[in-house]
């Protein structure tokens, strides 16, 4: 796919770390799977993943964490 925002390069498959934060809580997830810009490195990450991310976050905060790193498990 061609990258939305500098319009040049073409993504690959990689990985990235992403970072939520709600309510005072970080939630830190590394090595999650993305599509990565060859030309200037912005990450994608698809609806499905999004959709794991936000769930496991909330459960993540639910239990009363306040900050929390770990790799990125697909439920699927």
């Amino acid at each position: 796919m061609k990258c939305l925002i500098c319009k040049h390069g073409e993504t690959q498959l990689g990985d990235t770390t992403v970072t939520l934060e709600k309510n005072g809580s970080i939630i830190v997830i590394k090595h999650v799977p993305a599509h990565v810009c060859d030309n200037c490195g912005e990450k994608y990450v698809d609806s499905e993943i999004s959709a794991e991310l936000l769930k496991k976050g909330q459960e993540i905060i639910n239990n009363g964490v306040e900050v929390d790193i770990r790799e990125f498990q697909s439920v699927a």
